[in-house]
């Protein structure tokens, strides 16, 4: 005799069943979600280069634009100016290329070891150089009669320098005065029109985003 359970199965077999057949069918409607939103959302266009140099070229400009900016008003209050060193005469301490900021002083005021700007006879260029001893003019209160001599030199410049006041050096950039001299150039100045032309076509070159507006 063949001994066959008819027995319908236990209950809680069925709804253990129920559970995961449901479990199984929640993450499958989940997974079915998530790949619709994955395959129907948009993509982000590709920028072209021509937008790419605009972000570029646009941010230089900005950023030499806001540090013009801000040199002309420290330079304004505070009354400081750029003076570019030509020669070695002052090295180490501002190599031959660079540029010092320099601000107004009274002859009276200046003390020696400063480095001071004034002018110098018979030259367009002033002279930079450390101030080795000042001396009083007779009869002219103000004025200073100032021996100078370059850090590099071996023997003081050779005539002294009769000011009423001179610029004080109170900060230097080795290189700046090469950079500053090439800008004042004729072809540096052509290229920095090009660049700020190009930079305001392309502020207002149509993007894709304005054509698909258009559109």
């Amino acid at each position: 005799m063949v001994d066959t359970d008819t027995r319908p199965p236990a209950r809680g077999d069925a709804s253990s069943s129920g559970r995961v057949a449901g479990a199984e069918e929640t993450l499958g409607r989940a997974a079915t979600r998530a790949a619709t939103r994955a395959s129907t959302r948009p993509r982000r266009p590709r920028r072209r280069p021509v937008e790419v140099a605009s972000t570029v070229l646009l941010s230089v400009v900005g950023v030499v634009g806001a540090i013009c900016l801000l040199w002309l008003a420290v330079s304004t209050v505070l009354g400081l100016s750029l003076v570019v060193v030509l020669t070695g005469s002052m090295s180490p301490t501002v190599p031959a290329g660079g540029a010092v900021v320099t601000r107004a002083i009274a002859a009276a005021d200046v003390r020696p070891g400063d480095v001071v700007t004034v002018p110098r006879p018979g030259f367009e260029v002033p002279v930079t150089h450390r101030v080795v001893s000042t001396t009083a003019v007779p009869g002219d209160a103000a004025a200073r009669s100032l021996v100078l001599r370059g850090d590099a030199n071996d023997s003081d410049d050779r005539d002294p320098y009769v000011v009423r006041d001179a610029r004080i050096v109170v900060a230097s950039a080795p290189g700046l005065g090469f950079v500053l001299t090439t800008m004042s150039t004729p072809p540096a100045r052509g290229l920095a029109v090009a660049v700020v032309g190009g930079a305001i076509v392309l502020a207002f070159w149509p993007t894709r985003r304005d054509a698909r507006r258009r559109g």
